[in-house]
């Protein structure tokens, strides 16, 4: 039986699930926000005009995922050969697995500001930012004011879907800002509830919801973060 119950406000790999459970921990999925891909012919002739563009960025796996519909349906993927800058964590990784598709990454960061950094020290003028209706203010203004133009094209929406947490839960594992502000617009914690999250900029939201404790996880992907919940659970058990 699980000695511990921890809500995700997202879906996990099916894998990390089955880890938690040998760890004693019961994983319940409680989504907090919902993707909505916005494909449409308009759209990608939007995105098509700047296809020749040499450079582009992503902060979203959900932005590539997006683009890659766009791609087989309306054009011949191979034409493309961007040079691309990316998050580490979860959007590397989908764009390593569509490797070929999009171009060659260049550069990665972990976070936007250290993105929009590294991409204003290469001296570049002007970038196609793909992203979503929601996306962060960070990378588009610290470009801006270097001057780099930035084409912004938005090929996802992101919707709040909150829903009252029934459980008692020990934890909350939190992925993006916008779940953030799903999940507390409709609930409160515990005082001992403990809050983990992908990445600082998440746990800056957390942190304007709640005084609570807030982990962040060592790198932006699923698996490093639940090894986090792991770590400190058995951590409590040692300092029991």
């Amino acid at each position: 039986m699980a000695k511990h119950k921890v809500l995700s406000t997202k879906k996990l790999e099916p894998s990390l699930i089955a880890q938690a459970k040998e760890n004693s921990i019961e994983i319940i999925e409680q989504e907090a926000i919902k993707i909505n891909f916005t494909l449409s012919n308009e759209k990608w002739q939007e995105a098509s005009e700047l296809s020749k563009k040499e450079y582009v960025v992503f902060t979203s796996s959900n932005a590539v995922l997006a683009l890659k519909k766009y791609l087989h349906k309306y054009v011949d993927p191979f034409e493309i050969k961007w040079k691309i800058f990316s998050l580490s964590g979860k959007t590397k990784e989908v764009l390593e697995e569509n490797a070929g598709t999009f171009g060659t990454i260049i550069d990665t960061a972990e976070d936007s500001k250290a993105l929009a950094e590294k991409i204003v020290n290469t001296k570049i003028h002007e970038v196609i930012f793909f992203c979503g209706n929601k996306r962060r203010e960070e990378l588009p203004d610290i470009l801006k004011k270097a001057g780099v133009q930035v084409h912004e094209v938005i090929v996802y929406e992101t919707v709040e879907t909150p829903v009252v947490a029934t459980d008692n839960t020990d934890a909350i594992l939190f992925f993006s800002p916008s779940a953030v502000q799903s999940f507390f617009s409709v609930n409160q914690l515990k005082n001992n509830t403990v809050c983990f999250a992908i990445g600082q900029t998440t746990a800056n939201s957390i942190a304007s919801f709640t005084n609570n404790k807030i982990l962040i996880g060592k790198a932006p992907n699923q698996q490093v973060l639940l090894q986090e919940v792991i770590n400190y659970f058995k951590s409590m058990v040692g300092q029991g």
